[in-house]
């Protein structure tokens, strides 16, 4: 566990937590998509599809030493495939901004397509103004390889979403603590 962080497999206590995420305005802001509405028992739903493992797409809970809830997710979308898989995160919870969980939570993911799922390549779609996310990446050793022009429609404004990429001989080495 590089500084304090790791993936577990979700739980069905996990839906508070979940709940919270999906109701963030600072964790929602730059997703691809969005709801109108996320209840309790929409977040009961999405945790007990989280935990299935069957299927081509797999998400985990991220965790930090010292907080008690999840403080976010990760995902693969696409395992087993041909294409590669596209990774997917939401670090939810506002005491963890700004302190790399992210960034380390996405090397986790990566590493775990690489050397669990056989990936040869794992990518992504980043609204281009989540500079937050294109750090993560960056650090992840990937780089950006294209972009989709006015791709998505939130409030009102076109935005571009930029495709990223990255391979397992690119992945930095695993933090010290």
């Amino acid at each position: 566990m590089a500084r304090g962080i790791s993936l577990r497999k979700f739980e069905p206590g996990d839906a508070a937590a979940v709940h919270r995420w999906f109701n963030s305005p600072a964790a929602t802001a730059n997703l691809l998509e969005h709801r109108e509405d996320f209840s309790e028992a929409d977040a009961e739903a999405w945790v007990e599809r989280a935990m299935r493992e069957e299927g081509a797409d797999r998400k985990w809970a991220v965790v930090v030493e010292g907080i008690d809830d999840a403080v976010g997710f990760t995902a693969l979308y696409g395992v087993g495939g041909a294409a590669a898989p596209e990774l997917g995160a939401i670090m939810g919870d506002d005491r963890i901004r700004g302190m790399g969980v992210g960034r380390e939570a996405e090397r986790l993911t990566n590493k775990k397509a690489y050397e669990e799922f056989g990936a040869h390549k794992v990518y992504g779609r980043i609204p281009a103004l989540n500079e937050a996310a294109k750090k993560a990446v960056i650090y992840n050793g990937w780089v950006q390889e294209g972009v989709l022009r006015n791709h998505i429609r939130h409030e009102g404004e076109l935005i571009d979403v930029e495709l990223w990429g990255g391979f397992p001989e690119d992945q930095p080495p695993e933090p010290e603590d």
